[in-house]
């Protein structure tokens, strides 16, 4: 199989390449990026879903990795682009491996790829010939970039801009109603609670949102995505518990009912929440960052919350999909079954009545 596609994929690439646009990624290498890009690939997870906001549809995503597709079963991506289900899912293996085959499979004029977490990753790309455009991740400020770079490979660079610019602005007004707040709750994210407790540390984004929106990241001294015991969960004491996109069905109930954990303050103040799951999961980067720091900031601070998150979500999804919400999707989005039992949550999120 192999053998039978790659010689035609090098041919489509000596063609795309006579004519190109130079495109500066993230990691500092300048890639040619064919002028007109039919046919991409995103090995890098959010990225998926961050072609398709740029697009408005799904025409030229013909690959993506497979965490991608929990996207659209689980979050609102499928019900925003239900054709996005036809993309194939294979495209790299544990570590974001690229799978070789399966891109080429694809022939694709793009591919996206994580350029920060080693050569192995990318080397197989390149070898292939193919424009390869890397991003970095530890920041989610930085997603404003991706959405300039994908914009402007895609060639809507107008389109890129925009969605970059709401980005950094939301970004920037919650900075400064975070900088308006003396209060800073002691908070923690959990990245793993099943399998033993995994907490957000130093270089990690969901560590830096929590300063963003003017919380203390009580494992801000831990290196990157680090196990805990529950002996330091005592001695940090979080006020306020963030639980991860990454294992299904996790609820702020599985906390309230562990007895080992009853000491702690958000558990017994009922200050432990699910992160929301839009068209990306609202913990990682994403082009939906600026929603998340709105609810984030909500929770630590739900005294000084703006009204009408609910609102600001509507505009967002127009903005960033055009697509309008429902009520339930609102609902869903915000996971207010899940976190019903939370405190403030329903008060700051549910539908007002009329």
């Amino acid at each position: 199989m192999r053998k039978q596609l790659l010689p035609g994929l090098f041919v489509a690439l000596m063609t795309a390449q006579a004519q190109a646009l130079p495109v500066q990624d993230q990691n500092g290498y300048v890639v040619n990026v064919p002028d007109k890009v039919e046919r991409v690939v995103s090995i890098t997870i959010p990225l998926a879903s961050m072609i398709m906001a740029i697009d408005q549809g799904t025409e030229r995503l013909v690959g993506m990795h497979k965490a991608s597709r929990m996207d659209i079963d689980y979050g609102l991506l499928g019900r925003i682009f239900p054709e996005a289900e036809q993309i194939p899912y294979n495209m790299s293996g544990e570590g974001f491996v690229p799978n070789v085959e399966a891109l080429a499979s694809q022939a694709p004029d793009l591919v996206f790829q994580w350029g920060d977490r080693g050569a192995n990753i990318v080397t197989p790309l390149r070898q292939l010939g193919l424009p390869v455009l890397t991003l970095k991740y530890g920041d989610s400020a930085w997603a404003a970039d991706w959405l300039r770079m994908v914009g402007q490979a895609l060639g809507k660079t107008e389109r890129g801009n925009r969605l970059a610019n709401w980005f950094e602005q939301r970004l920037d007004q919650i900075r400064q109603q975070a900088a308006n707040v003396e209060q800073q709750p002691r908070a923690l994210y959990l990245f793993r609670t099943r399998s033993g407790f995994q907490v957000a540390g130093a270089n990690t984004s969901m560590g830096s949102d929590l300063g963003k929106v003017g919380a203390l990241n009580m494992a801000a001294e831990v290196p990157g995505f680090a196990s805990v015991d529950i002996e330091q969960l005592m001695v940090w004491d979080p006020e306020l518990i963030l639980l991860n996109n990454f294992e299904p069905g996790l609820s702020p109930e599985d906390l309230y009912d562990d007895p080992r954990l009853q000491g702690i303050s958000a558990v017994r103040e009922r200050r432990v929440y699910v992160y929301p799951y839009g068209g990306f999961r609202w913990d990682p980067p994403s082009q939906e960052t600026p929603l998340s720091l709105d609810w984030l900031f909500s929770l630590a601070h739900p005294e000084h919350a703006e009204p009408d998150l609910r609102q600001r979500i509507r505009e967002g999804y127009r903005l960033l999909y055009d697509y309008e919400v429902s009520e339930q999707d609102l609902d869903d989005l915000l996971k207010l079954e899940l976190n019903a039992g939370s405190r403030d949550y329903h008060r700051l999120f549910a539908k007002e009545e009329s």
